[in-house]
C-alpha cells in the first residue's frame, strides 16, 4: 500500500480519544485480575465496533493505515482519521464516538452491573482536528504532534459533561458546525487544560439523531436494547441512552411505538427540554391524528433547540395538515434558514 505522503511532511488528521469514566476509581477497589478482566472487555467493545464502523458500515471508503488508524494508548481508545475530507472525517468520529457508546453500554460488564442493581459506566470521548507530523510506513503513518496530546485532554475534560460526554474541540466545531442536521452541539467553553498554554474552546455534544441501529455492530444489537431499557430505570440523567434507544426504535419500527411513546413522556417529566424526545413525541402524535397536541410539542421543541432545523420542517408539516399556511409557510422559512433545502411544490 502506498501512502499518501511520499516523504515526512504535516498532515490533517482528526483525532479521537475515548476512555473509561472513573477508570481510577475502579483501578483502585478491583483486584488486579478483575481490572485486566474490565479492560480487556472494555478494549473489546471498542475493537469490534471500530471494525464493523469501518470495514462494514463504510465498507470501500477507507483504507486502514493509508485513511485511518485505530489503537489503544494504555488504556485510552484512540482512533486518527485523514482520508482528506476534513469535515466529513470529524462528523464520521462523532457517529463513532456515539456508536462505542452503545457498544460499550450493551457490553457483558454493564449488563452485569444491571442485573445486580448497580449503574452502568459510561465512557467520554474528545474529538479534536489539527495538523501532525506524518512520517510514512509501509502500513501507513507514524503521526506526532501536539495536536495528539489537545485532543487526550479534551477527553479529560468531557468526562464533566452534562450530556453525552463528547466533546469538540473548537477547530473540530467550526468545520463541521454548517453540515450538522442530526447533532445538537451546546454552547461553547473555553477549558484550561493541562499542559495547554492557549485555552481551548469546546462544545459538547448534547442531542443526537444519529441512527444507530444502521452503525452498530450486531453483537451489541440485541444487548443495547436490553441493557438501555433497563439502564434508563437505574441511571440517573442519562438522557444520552433515551435519545440513542428512541432513534434505533424509530429506524427499526419506521414509527413510534406505543412503548417509545410513553417513554417520551416520562423522558419530558425529567428532561423537558430534551430535543430527541419533543420530536419523537410530536412525531408520534401526529401519526396518531393528533395534530393539535403535535404542534404544542413541536413548538417546544423549535423555542427550545431553534437551529434544530428538521424540528421546523416537522412543525411546517402539522401547521399545514391543520390548515394553518402562514404558520407551516413561517415554519418552512425557518428550516431553509437553518440548512435544509425544500423544493417548492405549489
Amino acid at each position: 500500500m502506498k501512502p499518501r505522503l511520499p516523504q515526512p511532511g504535516p498532515l490533517n488528521v482528526a483525532v479521537l480519544f475515548v476512555d473509561l469514566v472513573n477508570s481510577s476509581e475502579f483501578a483502585s477497589v478491583l483486584g488486579l485480575r478483575e481490572y485486566a478482566e474490565y479492560l480487556d472487555s472494555f478494549q473489546h467493545a471498542c475493537l469490534s465496533q471500530c471494525r464493523h464502523f469501518f470495514e462494514s458500515v463504510h465498507k470501500g471508503k477507507y483504507q486502514q493505515g493509508l485513511d485511518y488508524r485505530v489503537s489503544f494508548i494504555g488504556d485510552e481508545l484512540v482512533v486518527f482519521l485523514h482520508s482528506g475530507r476534513d469535515a466529513d472525517d470529524i462528523y464520521q468520529l462523532a457517529c463513532l464516538a456515539i456508536c462505542l457508546k452503545c457498544a460499550w453500554l450493551a457490553s457483558p460488564k454493564n449488563t452485569e452491573r444491571i442485573q445486580a442493581g448497580m449503574g452502568t459506566v459510561d465512557i467520554a470521548c474528545g474529538i479534536h482536528f489539527g495538523s501532525v507530523w506524518a512520517n510514512p510506513q509501509q502500513s501507513g503513518y507514524d503521526l506526532r504532534g501536539f495536536t495528539i496530546n489537545v485532543a487526550k485532554r479534551i477527553e479529560t475534560s468531557s468526562r464533566e459533561g452534562k450530556n453525552f460526554h463528547i466533546f469538540l474541540s473548537d477547530a473540530a466545531y467550526k468545520r463541521i458546525s454548517q453540515l450538522l442536521r442530526n447533532l445538537l452541539v451546546g454552547e461553547g467553553m473555553v477549558l484550561p487544560m493541562k499542559g495547554v498554554i492557549v485555552p481551548v474552546g469546546v462544545y459538547e455534544i448534547e442531542d443526537s439523531f444519529i441512527d444507530p441501529y444502521k452503525r452498530l455492530d450486531p453483537e451489541f444489537s440485541e444487548g443495547f436494547q436490553n441493557v438501555a431499557r433497563s439502564a434508563l430505570e437505574s441511571n440517573a440523567c442519562e438522557a444520552w441512552i433515551h435519545s440513542c434507544l428512541q432513534v434505533w426504535e424509530e429506524s427499526r419500527n419506521g414509527k413510534v411505538t406505543d412503548e417509545c411513546f410513553d417513554l417520551c413522556r416520562r423522558t419530558l417529566k425529567s428532561h423537558p427540554e430534551n430535543a430527541v424526545a419533543l420530536y419523537f413525541i410530536g412525531q408520534a402524535c401526529q401519526e396518531r391524528k393528533d395534530p393539535e397536541r403535535a404542534r404544542l410539542y413541536l413548538e417546544d421543541l423549535t423555542r427550545f433547540h431553534p437551529t434544530f432545523a428538521d424540528g421546523w420542517l416537522l412543525l411546517a408539516e402539522v401547521c399545514k395538515s391543520l390548515g394553518d399556511a402562514p404558520s407551516s409557510r413561517k415554519a418552512i422559512l425557518q428550516a431553509e434558514r437553518h440548512g435544509i433545502q425544500i423544493e417548492q411544490t405549489d
